[in-house]
């Protein structure tokens, strides 16, 4: 891996995205608004509730974030990037920036929630510490199903359709952590499920490289 390569196709992402400020603030209005509708809807939301929602629109808003970034590109473009990159750079590097994205996106929506029906979190380190780790599985999920969406010529329903499923794992892992953390339950052994998160995260990425380089030639 080249790390001069994934820099400057992070910051070429970067870029491009800040160019395109419409989509980006698409984005995040999108998520403030969904947060705003379900607090008018509900009035009062308990922890219960909120530790539910938090990751649905989260889940909802990465997919609408996520599915562009092989999609927005022509193949030509992809074509004269294989002159220049190694395949794992590509895909290091759109990771790292999907992730990044889905960060900022996270910590927006928090704040929303924060701001319209409280902040229960009890236990802000387990907290934190598991929403790292499945935002960067969510976003490896996102970014490998939508290389495979982008090689269907674009389709991103296609996307839609296998991204849920995979994505399973991690949410109900992220719901337990959540739970937890917010002391819905009690369970003295939750640092197994981070970790087991981790190693979730671990394979998937594991897959990635190994499969992105065969996708990407085809």
């Amino acid at each position: 891996m080249n790390i001069i390569n994934v820099k400057d196709i992070f910051i070429k992402e970067l870029s491009i995205e800040f160019r395109q400020k419409f989509a980006l603030g698409g984005i995040f209005l999108f998520a403030i608004t969904v947060v705003f509708l379900i607090f008018k809807s509900f009035n009062n939301i308990n922890p219960r509730e909120w530790t539910i929602l938090i990751w649905i629109i989260m889940l909802f808003a990465g997919l609408n974030a996520i599915v562009k970034s092989f999609l927005q590109e022509k193949k030509e473009t992809y074509l004269y990037y294989y002159t220049l990159f190694d395949p794992i750079d590509l895909i290091i590097a759109k990771l790292m920036y999907n992730f990044a994205f889905l960060c900022a996106l996270f910590f927006m929506i928090l704040a929303a929630m924060a701001l319209f029906t409280g902040f229960p979190v009890k236990d802000t380190s387990l907290f934190f510490t598991g929403s790292v780790f499945g935002i960067f599985g969510i976003s490896i999920v996102f970014t490998f199903v939508s290389v495979i969406s982008a090689s269907d010529s674009g389709n991103s329903t296609l996307m839609s359709i296998l991204a849920l499923p995979l994505v399973l794992p991690i949410l109900l892992l992220l719901l337990k952590i959540t739970a937890v953390s917010v002391r819905l339950i009690t369970d003295t052994a939750i640092m197994e499920d981070v970790w087991l998160l981790f190693g979730v995260d671990s394979i998937l990425l594991g897959a990635m490289i190994l499969l992105f380089p065969g996708l990407w030639r085809s």
